[in-house]
């Protein structure tokens, strides 16, 4: 996705996201310039998730990739857990919608 901000605004916005996602465990790290890594820890639905947001400057805004897969190699069905996360911090990232006009 494409966000019309600063690439260091949607840094802080997505580790606001991620901190804020029910179920994070330890620490959001910095694995790489422009990527942050997070773990989430085991539900009654997963066996856990590892989430990577990676964050790069484009002409018309910032580029956002975000992926979410299940910590446990063998986990064959997620339960839509991974869509859910990457829902969520897609929720998080993009701009406010300005009001409809005319609506109250």
């Amino acid at each position: 996705m494409t966000v019309p901000f600063a690439a260091a605004d949607v840094w802080q916005r997505a580790f606001e996201v991620l901190r804020n996602l029910q179920g994070a465990a330890g620490s959001i790290a910095t694995t790489q310039p422009g990527v942050l890594s997070a773990s989430f820890r085991a539900t009654w639905r997963s066996w856990g998730e590892k989430i990577t947001v990676h964050i790069g400057q484009a002409s018309d805004g910032t580029v956002v990739r975000i992926r979410s897969a299940c910590a446990f190699p063998f986990q064959f069905f997620d339960w839509g857990v991974n869509r859910g996360n990457v829902q969520q911090i897609r929720a998080g990232l993009e701009p406010p919608h300005a009001p409809e006009a005319g609506r109250p």
